[in-house]
Formats: structure tokens, C-alpha cells, sequence
């Protein structure tokens, strides 16, 4: 019979028994409320400057007869900026929610037929959102490691 063998001789094994510590009392409820409020800052910039559709698509314009009640002032989603202001983040359990408790806010998201209301998608991540969104993760786990050593 033959037989092979090998040792490990494990290094610094007490560095990493303290990451796996600290990383099981983790409580990512504040990860997911920085990354709420990131989103919210988000999407705060597509009402107010960007004007486009997490998909980058231009929001479609007023209709000739809705532009004419508007004044010089007024822009697509942003009138008095109650739809800006409303926009809000839940964090429960882990899952972060960001959105809008105003009636009319679904109208602007999916737009609306019956009244001719077309859809001005402001609810929503982009790719640059994501890329926000993953450096801000990063950062969060450099810290948390980083704490860990």
C-alpha cells in the first residue's frame, strides 16, 4: 500500500477567526439604509436634473395643451416638488424599499392610457447607479474588514 501525506501550516489564523467573528454579528441594516439613502439621492437627481428613465430614455414631453397651463418655471415631474419631497426609504428585515407614498406617483412611474398620461419612469437603478451603489458596498466591507484585522 502506498501512501501520500501533507501538512498545511496555517498562518495568521487568528486574524481571520476574528473577520469570521466580527462578520457574523453583522447587522446590515445600516448597509441597507446607506444604500436606501443613495438610491433616494438618486433618483432625487433624475426628478430634478437628469429628467431621464433609469434605462437613460428621454421622459416624453407635455402634451401642447397640458404645457400651455404651465408656467416658465414648471418641469416634467417637478411642479412644486411635492414628488421629489415624497420620495422616501423603508428598511425592514434586511430589504430596503425606496419610492413614493403620493397618488399620483404610480401615474408618473407607469404612465396612465385612460387619461393619456405617458409613462415618465423615475423609480428605478441604471448601471451608474449600480456602479455607486457596488463602491459604496466596497467601502463598507474595506471598513468592516478593515475593523476586523
Amino acid at each position: 500500500m502506498m501512501a501520500v501525506g501533507a501538512a498545511i501550516e496555517l498562518k495568521g489564523v487568528e486574524r481571520l477567526n476574528r473577520v469570521l467573528a466580527r462578520l457574523a454579528r453583522v447587522d446590515t441594516d445600516d448597509l441597507m439604509g446607506a444604500l436606501a439613502n443613495l438610491v433616494e439621492s438618486q433618483t432625487r437627481e433624475r426628478l430634478e436634473h437628469t429628467k431621464l428613465s433609469p434605462d437613460y430614455d428621454l421622459w416624453p414631453d407635455w402634451s401642447d395643451s397640458y404645457a400651455d397651463t404651465r408656467h416658465t418655471n414648471h418641469k416634467l415631474l417637478e411642479n412644486e416638488g411635492h414628488l421629489v419631497d415624497s420620495i422616501v426609504s423603508v428598511v425592514d428585515d434586511g430589504l430596503a424599499e425606496v419610492g413614493s407614498n403620493l397618488v399620483y406617483a404610480a401615474t408618473h412611474q407607469y404612465g396612465d392610457e385612460k387619461r393619456k398620461i405617458p409613462q415618465r419612469e423615475y423609480l428605478g437603478v441604471n448601471a451608474d447607479d449600480v456602479a455607486q451603489l457596488e463602491a459604496a458596498l466596497q467601502a463598507w466591507a474595506d471598513e468592516l474588514l478593515g475593523a476586523a484585522a
